[in-house]
């Protein structure tokens, strides 16, 4: 049994992993992914897009699902470089607060905004999401973009949404998932860094159990690997190939050499990719 100094240690070491992890390669991850630090979706096999357009959807998707209008308050945990904040804000006049316990994450964020025109309605923090410094139902939603899997507790993390959530308040997230082929190595890499970018993967049919311990009601549970996963790191792998001489001129041969090694043992890992979007009850 692990003492409660052993897992407060624990949690300890993958946050300072994280925050390590993100600090370096933010703005590399973010010219691999398209501008957001977050999958590409795509309609179909034929489907021509390119990774920027899928990432710029899967925004839209998440957007959708969000369902806010101008005005409305909006908390955007594990913000990233801030594209997708300032994109929900652009297209529903939303006042987004985003949040990031990376230092290099808040500075990239911070410059879009401005560079947007939107920093006046769109603000970012070093926050710990689990711990959340706002005041209880001041926020009519809440969303969590490809980040939850990053978190050492999602339980934790979920109640603190609950939380911050006003009643009749929603929010949406995306996950990794344990897709029963993904497991052993996708969890156990020799990589501390691929390791953060996994963390610990769970069934999507973990979910509602999950959401309502944190006080949520589930409204939609969606697999979406199909249209995601392979794409998107088929799209990373190709810019690693075409791009590689630029990319190392920027960033350096380590980051470079490193991503290769990600994108190699995340396509190997077999895992997969939902939605989730749950109420808080109440009016």
């Amino acid at each position: 049994m692990t003492s409660g100094s052993e897992a407060s240690a624990e949690r300890l070491s993958q946050q300072e992993a994280e925050d390590g992890f993100y600090n370096d390669t933010s703005e590399f991850l973010a010219e691999l992914s398209g501008g957001s630090l977050h999958m590409g979706f795509w309609e179909s096999a034929s489907d021509r897009a390119t990774m920027a357009e899928a990432s710029r959807r899967l925004t839209e998707l998440m957007a959708e699902r969000i369902k806010i209008g101008p005005g409305d308050r909006v908390l955007d945990i594990g913000c990233g470089t801030g594209a997708p904040a300032i994109q929900l804000a652009q297209s529903t006049g939303a006042v987004v607060v985003g949040i990031t316990n990376s230092p290099a994450q808040l500075r990239l964020a911070a410059e879009k905004a401005r560079e947007a025109k939107v920093a006046d309605r769109v603000s970012f923090r070093c926050e710990d999401a689990g711990n959340l410094g706002f005041l209880p139902q001041s926020f009519d939603a809440v969303w969590l973009l490809e980040s939850i899997m990053a978190m050492p507790d999602r339980l934790a993390v979920l109640r603190q949404a609950a939380a911050v959530l006003r009643p009749g308040g929603r929010l949406v997230l995306t996950d990794f998932l344990d897709r029963a082929a993904s497991s052993a190595d996708a969890q156990q890499g020799d990589a501390p860094q691929y390791a953060v970018l996994m963390g610990k993967l769970m069934s999507l049919q973990d979910y509602p159990l999950l959401l309502e311990e944190a006080g949520l009601v589930p409204v939609e549970i969606t697999d979406v690997s199909d249209r995601t996963v392979a794409r998107t790191l088929g799209c990373m792998r190709q810019r690693l190939e075409d791009d590689r001489e630029s990319l190392t001129q920027r960033f350096g041969a380590q980051v470079v050499d490193q991503f290769d090694n990600i994108v190699l043992r995340l396509e190997a890992a077999g895992f997969g990719y939902g939605i989730v979007v749950a109420d808080r009850p109440g009016q």
